[in-house]
């Protein structure tokens, strides 16, 4: 019955292909027909003959140009009804009582020829995804199914761990709450004696124990500049959690204060603690705080641990830290993170949550690729012993 074996369903479509084909075969060859088609011909290059002569040429080729632009998306007038598959089958049984297979309707070389364009499909699917065979489509399926069923899964593993979820600020403590200050100076304490006896007294004691100057609000109406009262958090580089490391230590050796648009301002202590109009740019600040470094070793680290301090007193009260980096691309977007309770900590949680995700990815990916390459390594192993050549396809 052939060389090649059918299901059902592919005996019921060689007898549609059959069925369409002859079809297809008797109206190229109807002499009724072919004579209507070769009448409509004429009469249309008569027609176009004669528009020509009347001077209309350059109206048929517009016409010709929007036809050809359009293609398939002209609309239809007469539009063909379609008949449901099992209705096509069912006429093609009554055409085809017998068996059909591909032999019946496609000679061999329209058989080989298609077999060829599989095989240059296939090779082209392999040069661009090197899957070569059934066990690295295997590979593939099992991995993309396990990293499906990971993404299913994550909504519900995120939900647990709060994902996305703002803090309850009735669970932290003020900002000036006892323990918090308790904390923070025996830390101070713990760094001053740690290094009083060794180094001596220096500017470097005043900057462990001095309010860092990005904490102050007091002098900003009058420059104009908005500081968001209880959320100035937001608006200083020096308690941004990762650019505070730089900025706000820089701000502590100098007393300047630099906000989220990177503007920095001189900071007075005396009479009372404020910030003035004097503008200090940044490259100013560097050398002013490199200046300080240089004067006394031990007031960078004095300033690097204030800072350590600062932000770690910060981190758990009511307002918490800001999103960092975020205030100083959009600071409305910030804002809103940041009043509606969702700070540094959420976002520390979120990060971490979607690095873990990701790492399960990465882990899934390489047992994958490690049993995949055991895998190849043995099939190797077995074309080299049968054919004697190390070579796999």
């Amino acid at each position: 019955m052939g060389r090649f074996k059918y299901s059902d369903d592919e005996m019921d479509l060689n007898k549609v292909l059959k069925m369409n084909l002859d079809e297809s075969e008797s109206l190229l060859g109807e002499p009724e027909l072919s004579k209507v088609r070769t009448e409509a011909d004429e009469r249309i290059e008569a027609s176009m003959e004669l528009l020509r002569s009347l001077g209309k040429s350059a109206q048929i080729d517009e016409l010709s140009s929007q036809i050809k632009s359009q293609n398939g998306h002209r609309k239809i007038v007469n539009r063909y009804v379609l008949e449901g598959w099992d209705d096509i089958v069912k006429e093609a049984e009554e055409y085809c009582p017998e068996p059909v297979i591909l032999e019946d309707f496609m000679a061999e070389r329209e058989i080989n020829q298609a077999f060829q364009e599989l095989d240059e499909i296939k090779q082209d699917f392999s040069r661009k995804t090197s899957i070569v065979n059934k066990t690295d489509l295997s590979f593939l399926m099992i991995a993309t199914a396990l990293q499906v069923v990971k993404s299913l899964l994550f909504p519900y593993v995120s939900q647990k761990f709060q994902y996305g979820d703002k803090f309850d600020s009735s669970n932290r403590l003020i900002h000036n709450d006892p323990s918090i200050e308790k904390a923070h100076r025996k830390a101070n304490d713990g760094f001053r004696d740690k290094h009083l006896k060794q180094h001596g007294t220096g500017r470097w004691i005043n900057i462990l124990y001095q309010t860092p100057p990005y904490d102050i609000t007091k002098g900003s109406k009058d420059l104009g500049i908005n500081m968001g009262g209880k959320f100035h958090r937001m608006y200083t580089l020096g308690h941004d959690p990762i650019l505070g490391w730089i900025f706000g230590t820089a701000n502590i050796l100098t007393d300047v204060i630099t906000l989220n648009d990177f503007q920095s301002y001189r900071v007075i202590r005396t009479p009372n603690m404020r910030i003035t109009a004097e503008m200090v740019p940044i490259s100013v600040m560097l050398g002013e705080g490199f200046q300080y470094i240089k004067d006394d070793f031990l007031n960078l680290p004095a300033a690097i641990f204030a800072q350590a301090q600062h932000l770690k007193s910060d981190k758990y009260t009511k307002v918490g830290l800001p999103v960092p980096i975020i205030p100083s691309l959009n600071e409305n977007f910030a804002s809103e993170l940041y009043k509606s309770h969702y700070d540094a900590l959420c976002f520390s949680r979120d990060v971490k949550i979607v690095g873990a995700s990701f790492a399960v990815s990465k882990i899934i990916d390489m047992i994958i690729s490690l049993a995949h390459g055991l895998f190849r390594k043995k099939m190797k192993q077995k074309i080299f012993m049968r054919f004697g050549q190390e070579k796999f396809y």
